[in-house]
């Protein structure tokens, strides 16, 4: 008991802190089967920041994702009429923080992605379009005030996302976040 305690006092020490966050998601896809443009959705969740010395901490983070792409028109695997194809994630970022000022963090790390809900049948075939997993990588800025922090990140897919093999036609998402956190 008295060392989780030290352990505990030992995190609160260093900084930990807890909050939740908010902010818009701009998402396309590598394929060619979508339009090239960023369509805008949302995140929010929870997230937790512990700095291990004054230039070096992790922040775990819990969101879910709101996301959208827009099929284009040619697109002969999707079925008739289906122009945008929607999905909600759970996603999981683990990021490393690098403050080479007190103000600021460059953040960068693996994101787990896992598909909760998706647009139904929207392959011609049936079924779901995407995995129900996907791997990313984030690398961004974060401007961290006493409770506030201000956030501007870039995500791309290390992983196929399309259900269907579809030959020279590599489905890989690329996001863009923005957002603000609120420690608690």
């Amino acid at each position: 008991m008295l060392l989780l305690t030290c352990a505990s006092l030992q995190i609160h020490a260093q900084g930990l802190k807890l909050g939740i966050k908010a902010g818009g998601n701009f998402t396309t896809n590598t394929s060619a089967s979508f339009q090239e443009n960023y369509k805008g959705g949302f995140h929010a969740g929870l997230f937790a920041r512990i700095k291990a010395s004054e230039i070096v901490g992790v922040q775990v983070e819990g969101l879910i994702s709101s996301v959208k792409l827009s099929v284009t028109p040619n697109a002969a695997v999707f079925r008739n009429g289906l122009a945008d194809l929607k999905a909600t994630y759970i996603h999981i970022p683990i990021l490393l923080n690098i403050s080479p000022v007190p103000l600021i963090s460059i953040q960068a790390g693996p994101q787990i992605g896992m598909t909760i809900n998706q647009t139904k049948d929207a392959l011609r075939v049936g079924g779901d379009a995407l995995k129900n997993k996907d791997f990313s990588m984030l690398a961004g800025v974060q401007l961290n005030l006493s409770k506030l922090s201000v956030f501007g990140r870039y995500s791309f897919g290390l992983s196929e996302i399309n259900v269907a093999t579809v030959q020279d036609d590599s489905w890989k998402s690329k996001m863009l976040q923005a957002g603000i956190g609120i420690s608690l």
